[in-house]
């Protein structure tokens, strides 16, 4: 009897190792040197041309939207590896940078209290500017025929385009 009670503690251990190795991983917080673009090639080394082998072993570990070219769409996350890079698409990697710190939305609504329908409101009202400098980066690629057809790296600097000076 003891010892099917030490194989049902092993089943049990080896059980939970099995369901904790299944759960997906957090996405990583982008940090600024992978919104830099040199001579037309990534930081992670990804240039027009390559295709989802070559992405998806860049940037698998960050959060990855998809909007449709052809059409008005609005971007929407989606799983990297299920992402049809053969339609006329545009994949982006994006991050908030609050006082230079790369934070995800979550991290800012759940720092800040507030709703995800309300964070828009909160990082853009000039109480939050006065306090804080918000830059929201991003990394966007356009696909044709299943490759990277061109790659821009742009930022919106909340302060500069609500203009609110930061005061400290």
């Amino acid at each position: 009897m003891k010892s099917s009670g030490i194989k049902i503690l092993y089943l049990a251990a080896a059980f939970l190792l099995l369901l904790t190795g299944c759960e997906k991983k957090p996405a990583a917080t982008a940090p600024e040197e992978l919104f830099q673009i040199t001579d037309g090639v990534t930081a992670e080394g990804v240039r027009t041309g390559d295709g989802p082998e070559q992405f998806i072993d860049a940037y698998e570990d960050y959060t990855i939207q998809v909007a449709y070219n052809n059409m008005e769409s609005d971007y929407v996350v989606m799983d990297i590896d299920k992402i049809p890079y053969k339609e006329d698409i545009s994949t982006m990697i994006a991050n908030f940078f609050i006082d230079d710190e790369p934070v995800s939305e979550e991290e800012l609504c759940e720092e800040n209290k507030v709703k995800p329908t309300q964070l828009y409101a909160l990082i853009s009202s000039s109480a939050y500017l006065r306090e804080h400098n918000v830059i929201y980066r991003y990394l966007r690629f356009r696909w044709a025929d299943g490759l990277i057809a061109d790659i821009q790296s742009d930022e919106l600097n909340y302060n500069e385009t609500y203009e609110t000076p930061q005061i400290r």
